[in-house]
């Protein structure tokens, strides 16, 4: 793996969800839910898009991991 990390500013992240929400409108989807996985910054990237979908059901799974013995 690379050194090179991107810096998403607020500003970009905006951008970048209202990019991919309207790519996902143009393909004529509309969700009934989103769902997001809470690792990482995707209960952002699902508030965004539910946000700009109009989808007014967003759901969040938190995924914890545990050693079995």
């Amino acid at each position: 793996m690379s050194g090179v990390r991107e810096n998403l500013t607020y500003e970009r992240f905006g951008t970048a969800v209202r990019e991919l929400a309207q790519t996902i409108a143009d393909d004529g989807y509309e969700p009934d839910i989103v769902l997001s996985i809470a690792r990482g910054g995707g209960v952002f990237v699902a508030g965004g898009l539910a946000y700009a979908l109009d989808c007014k059901n967003l759901h969040l799974v938190n995924v914890e991991f545990g050693l079995a013995c």
